[in-house]
């Protein structure tokens, strides 16, 4: 058993003011980032936010393990969930499956590999539901004998952190979630 936490990372931004957290508050040793993003529209984007998180993984000394893309395997997901896809608002329906399906796949991947912890970068994003995040976040690690990690972070402060490290540290911050429906929406 590796006794560590498997972090969920959408993207560099989102993981910057958490790593940096861990680092100062516990011991980031124990810490390892999961990018798994099927929801970014195209290769190109995923590239790039892969990227950014390899670089951020480098600075902190973090181990980053990666899914593969198949923005295919997403879609038939939502659309086994949900009709007409582009009608739902931000932040609605779609996407509290779109986060469904990319927990869910995420603590599993984590109980596979012998995590025995885990959090998201999502539970402390401005602009997510992180209400419905965590509780959905908390139901996935029970179901699965996994710890939830609380993020004690405050969502406005976490977010203006990453602003500061992204420049510092010369990371790309994107504009829009990274789906179709994100992007029609930014």
């Amino acid at each position: 058993m590796r006794n560590n936490t498997l972090i969920y990372t959408c993207c560099a931004p989102c993981a910057l003011p958490i790593l940096d957290y861990f680092k100062n508050n516990g011991n980031i040793s124990d810490i390892s980032l999961f990018f798994f993003n099927s929801n970014i529209l195209s290769e190109e984007e995923y590239d790039k936010r892969l990227e950014n998180v390899w670089k951020v993984a480098e600075i902190y000394m973090v181990d980053l393990l990666e899914e593969e893309y198949n923005h295919l395997d997403w879609l038939r997901f939502l659309n086994g969930k949900l009709k007409d896809l582009e009608t739902y608002k931000e932040n609605g329906l779609r996407c509290q499956f779109c986060f469904e399906y990319r927990l869910e796949k995420s603590i599993k991947f984590a109980k596979d590999n012998g995590f025995d912890s885990f959090c998201s970068t999502l539970q402390t994003n401005l602009y997510k539901d992180t209400e419905f995040i965590i509780k959905k976040t908390k139901e996935l690690c029970k179901k699965y004998g996994l710890e939830f990690v609380d993020i004690p972070l405050d969502k406005k402060e976490a977010y203006q952190k990453g602003v500061l490290l992204c420049k510092e540290f010369d990371i790309y911050r994107q504009k829009f979630c990274g789906c179709e429906f994100s992007f029609k929406n930014k």
